[in-house]
């Protein structure tokens, strides 16, 4: 026989003792087998069991020990009786039915007392002794009286007493994780000081007051660490363990939104998961906890506290809360003393540096990280994600890639659409010294951190840091495509706002489409393009009526936003003097975009005609000198001609670009006379 069966047989033999006393005579009879049982004990067997270590008596001893203590005494004595009886129970189902049958119950404190010769114990100390067994048994606190509450134990204990750890994983495998704590875990690049913290509190909290602290049933002394903000917070709770040298249990609150009812399904798994947790000695980690889950689940926090915190609390097992920033435990006057709160604000720009180098070096994947640190805002563990996809294979321009998936993968908006431009200033065709300040702005953008960290401007200012742009002109002049080619040469996406579902008739909604906008752009750090601007941020007029009073407050809010703003923003318009001069003030580029020059515009004919394009000679330089056309009208004389070429399966000539002309000019509604053909008026009579 092994330790356990000698334990069990013990207690049955003990428990038949006891009704023997006190006048259940002969109770075997109508159980033969526990009678069979018992009869193994020999004075041999009971030696052995005495002096045995295997797995099983050790695990057992270390298990009652962190319960009760190494104190041999009465009330030691009756929680090792409880433990045995819910093993006896579990183990051999007649004895359940026997103790039913003889005492109107299974398993209760009551019982464990009398087996020690106790009938009468306080409510506190019937409370004391069920808080000690609820830490590895099932007790049901809703039965009166309270000594007679049933005890039992889950298959998680049975198998651990047992030697094995088979159940746990099965236990974790949907809802949570277990991380041991001689896992490999990577170094903490920032904020080292928070594992030290969050560990001294957790080792901490729950004796700090032992001397002081008066025993009270509903009152439990807590160790709670809060960790809330963004990004990390698992990760930082994954070392906190390692530091203690504690396994973790991690659990995704996310996935237990029906947990926190009442139920047997529910019971069972928060039980489970204290047991768990108490017998690995481990500390449980509740992660994703947000507003929206507490108003999906419809409870509020004092009943999560109650669901999914206090069962730990009241077993003595470390948790750690990770959860957003926005997310505040109220005073619970049952845990003493309050929980603790370590809060992840958003890195640095320094920081995601230092973060960067970290992992370009764990992972040798040399990268540019100052540039990246400015260029895509991730947090610790999107950075930690977007270096696990590299490969050997892996290029820095497809980092770039995988940092604005990680990063935009998640919007889904209509208020704007996120693009991936193509087009770079080597395709703008535009005097020198605008290219020149487009690269400028570029610079700001890259190199921004210098003027403000390294060179200490910081201070001067601590607001209005966006990096501002207004372009203006007449339409077709290249203000949408120079967008388009600072989010290329920058290397971001460019988030086009569409105004036509932001501008809202309700008062409000429009500054509330803006505020998703900034708060967006805030994040992610794309260039923030505003088309037709002037609709937007138009001139502020004298108040007449109500409607200009609520017009004047919108245009007033996003000049409060801008200023709020760390980010690059674009404006185009086709109407500067429709622009509020208080936006001019706020504009740190301001370029104006004229009609192309003759020599622009053979630069523009040519860059629109590929090499790929089946072509004949086309008199470019009649067409740059004779059409003052914009490079947007360039482009659809183009189209068209090819399509007519294409129509008449010939290569596009001179003919066909012509009479795409006649059609540009009657769409603009400009006369068509024989002068603008010049000598191809021949061509052109018919």
């Amino acid at each position: 026989m092994n330790f356990l069966e000698i334990t069990i047989y013990r207690i049955i033999f003990k428990t038949y003792m006891f009704l023997e006393e006190t006048g259940r005579q002969n109770s075997f009879e109508r159980f033969p087998y526990l009678c069979v049982l018992t009869k193994r004990l020999t004075k041999e067997c009971m030696e052995i069991w005495q002096c045995d270590t295997e797995v099983e008596a050790s695990r057992y001893y270390e298990l009652l020990h962190r319960i009760c203590g190494t104190e041999k005494n009465l009330e030691n004595s009756i929680l090792y009786n409880a433990l045995d009886l819910c093993l006896a129970a579990a183990y051999v189902p007649e004895f359940a039915v026997y103790l039913n049958y003889y005492t109107g119950n299974i398993v209760t404190i009551q019982l464990a007392s009398e087996l020690e010769g106790v009938t009468h114990s306080s409510y506190n100390d019937i409370v004391r002794r069920l808080q000690k067994l609820q830490k590895i048994c099932s007790v049901d606190w809703n039965k009166n009286p309270l000594p007679y509450a049933p005890i039992e134990i889950d298959n998680v204990l049975l198998s651990y007493l047992t030697g094995g750890d088979a159940l746990f994983p099965k236990l974790f495998s949907d809802r949570a994780e277990c991380f041991e704590h001689g896992s490999a875990l990577h170094s903490m690049f920032i904020r080292q000081d928070f594992v030290v913290e969050g560990a001294k509190w957790l080792q901490n909290a729950s004796g700090h007051l032992s001397g002081t602290f008066k025993f009270q049933p509903d009152i439990f002394q807590a160790n709670i660490l809060q960790i809330k903000g963004t990004g990390g917070r698992r990760f930082l709770a994954k070392h906190i363990a390692s530091q203690m040298e504690k396994d973790l249990l991690l659990v995704d609150a996310q996935k237990c939104k029906n947990i926190f009812g009442s139920g047997t399904e529910e019971e069972y798994f928060w039980n489970n998961l204290v047991h768990a947790a108490f017998l690995k000695n481990a500390i449980i980690c509740l992660y994703d906890i947000t507003t929206s889950l507490l108003s999906l689940a419809q409870i509020d926090l004092s009943a999560f506290v109650s669901a999914a915190v206090l069962p730990f609390v009241k077993s003595d097992i470390p948790v750690i809360l990770c959860t957003d920033t926005n997310v505040r435990f109220s005073s619970d006057r049952r845990i003493h003393p309050q929980l603790h709160q370590l809060t992840l604000s958003e890195i640095t720009r320094k920081e995601r540096e230092t973060v960067l180098c970290g992992f370009s070096e764990l992972y040798q994947f040399p990268i540019d990280c100052a540039h990246y640190s400015v260029q895509y805002p991730l947090s610790p563990s999107e950075i930690a994600d977007a270096m696990m996809r590299c490969t050997s294979q892996t290029k820095p321009e497809d980092f770039a890639d995988i940092c604005n998936d990680i990063l935009y993968k998640k919007q889904e908006d209509d208020l704007g659409q996120i693009l991936y431009p193509s087009v770079g200033f080597e395709s703008l065709i535009l005097p020198i010294h605008t290219k020149k300040i487009l690269e400028q702005i570029c610079c700001s953008v890259t190199e921004g951190y210098r003027i403000f960290e390294e060179w200490n401007l910081k201070h001067q200012y601590p607001y209005g840091r966006a990096v501002t742009v207004l372009l203006y002109g007449p339409p077709g002049t290249g203000k949408t495509m120079t967008a388009h080619a600072i989010a290329k040469e920058l290397g971001t996406a460019l988030y086009q706002v569409d105004l036509s579902h932001v501008l809202d008739k309700y008062i409000g909604e429009t500054e509330k489409h803006l505020e998703q906008i900034f708060a967006f752009a805030q994040k992610t750090k794309p260039v923030l393009f505003f088309d037709e601007a002037d609709s937007l941020f138009g001139r502020r007029g004298e108040v007449t009526d109500g409607k200009d009073r609520y017009a004047n407050m919108e245009v007033s809010y996003i000049l409060q936003r801008i200023e709020q703003f760390d980010g690059i923003v674009v404006l185009a318009t086709n109407l500067y003097s429709g622009i509020d001069k208080a936006f001019l003030r706020r504009m740190k580029y301001v370029l104006k975009y004229q009609s192309p020059d003759a020599v622009m515009r053979r630069r523009i004919w040519e860059n629109c005609l590929p090499p790929e394009l089946p072509r004949e000679e086309l008199d470019l330089d009649f067409l740059s000198k004779q059409f003052d056309f914009t490079g947007g009208i360039i482009k659809n004389v183009i189209y068209t001609a090819c399509v007519m070429a294409v129509h008449d399966r010939k290569k596009l000539c001179m003919e066909h670009v012509l009479n795409a002309v006649r059609a540009e000019y009657e769409k603009l509604e400009r006369p068509v006379t024989k002068d603008i053909w010049g000598e191809y008026w021949e061509m052109m009579r018919y």
